[in-house]
């Protein structure tokens, strides 16, 4: 589970961006633990004591600034990841000096931002563990569900793509239909009628492209492509079809 601390002494935008993070791992099944805090002295005597796995924070608060803070944060662990968020974008070259995952503005597209930030976070940290038992030629597998990059049609079999080191051929005897539609479950999404993708391992789409990190890359049929488009957004934003 994760344990996120957010810190805004304004208590309209410490609600605000509380209830976004909520929306968006709600929509991912990913349970938390967010603690807010309106004080930067708060959230300091709470980070020595909790172990956080991310920090959100304002730059302008009364006391200590954010990015006093964010030194204080570091020297109790640096690993954690810290992002800002502020209404002036003129700290922002601040915000990297002390190692800011991502610096964040308080304006009409702040959600978009906060989902797209947890997003990278989440794949960053592997907080996705779900696992999944298939029966493939050359056995019965436990795999974790991010372990798989794609699935595809190979002639009478489904090939399961991974990112496991033991290069063990995995496929089954089945249709990729049937498959696709088990996957589904895992938010994989297809993209036409031979492939689905882990959205999770996508690194961009660029017009009819999309892009894997194993660096494979499958071209979106015209017909699918406000299909899969609208699929992959909803899955940025957190929200499951």
């Amino acid at each position: 589970m994760l344990r996120i601390a957010v810190c805004d002494d304004e208590p309209i935008c410490l609600e605000n961006e509380k209830r976004i993070i909520e929306n968006y791992l709600s929509g991912r099944n990913e349970k938390a633990i967010i603690d807010t805090f309106t004080s930067a002295q708060e959230l300091l005597v709470a980070a020595s004591e909790i172990q956080y796995d991310l920090f959100m924070l304002d730059v302008e608060m009364p006391g200590i600034d954010g990015m006093k803070v964010a030194g204080r944060l570091h020297e109790i662990d640096d690993k954690i990841p810290l992002v800002f968020i502020s209404a002036y974008m003129k700290y922002a070259s601040d915000g990297y000096h002390v190692n800011a995952f991502r610096y964040i503005l308080k304006d009409e597209n702040i959600e978009i931002y906060i989902a797209e930030c947890l997003e990278r976070i989440l794949k960053n940290i592997g907080i996705d563990n779900r696992k999944v038992l298939l029966d493939f030629t050359v056995g019965k597998r436990e795999i974790h569900v991010n372990e798989i990059v794609c699935i595809k049609r190979q002639r009478n079999y489904t090939v399961f793509e991974t990112t496991r080191n033991d290069k063990e051929s995995l496929m089954q005897k089945r249709p990729v239909k049937r498959v696709r539609e088990i996957m589904a479950q895992f938010e994989f999404i297809s993209v036409s009628s031979g492939v689905s993708v882990n959205p999770y391992h996508i690194t961009e789409v660029n017009g009819e492209k999309v892009y894997m990190d194993n660096g494979e890359k499958f071209s979106i049929p015209r017909r699918k492509h406000d299909e899969f488009m609208s699929a992959y957004r909803l899955y940025i934003r957190g929200k499951k079809l």
